[in-house]
């Protein structure tokens, strides 16, 4: 092995990450608040994975809850939240944003 295969091994795994992580969106109508699920969801979000929601079913007191508990922790991973439609939002990292797709991607949703 040369030196120059590691670098470009190192290259590869990364450019798979940064697929993975845009191919592994969570798509979810939100039923309930539970705490043990709004922990899921954070757990998700902190892997890197975006979250589309869907508050239709929950009542306000509910969706304030899940709003104000998932906002603070897309503040501590530096993301984003964008309303996709009226009651479905998305929470994201940064990272996602980064190259562009996501947004390809909102435009045709909204569309």
């Amino acid at each position: 092995m040369g030196l120059f295969s590691v670098g470009k091994k190192k290259k590869k795994d990364e450019v798979e990450e940064k697929v993975l992580k845009s191919d592994q969106i969570v798509f979810d109508s939100l039923t309930h608040d539970d705490d043990p699920y709004l922990t899921s969801l954070a757990d998700q979000l902190k892997e890197g994975k975006p979250l589309i929601l869907n508050f239709e079913p929950l009542d306000i007191d509910q969706a304030n809850k899940v709003i104000a508990f998932l906002s603070g922790v897309v503040y501590a991973i530096e993301g984003d939240i964008v309303n996709v439609k009226e009651k479905v939002f998305m929470f994201a990292s940064k990272d996602v944003y980064d190259d562009g797709s996501m947004e390809e991607f909102l435009k045709e949703i909204v569309e």
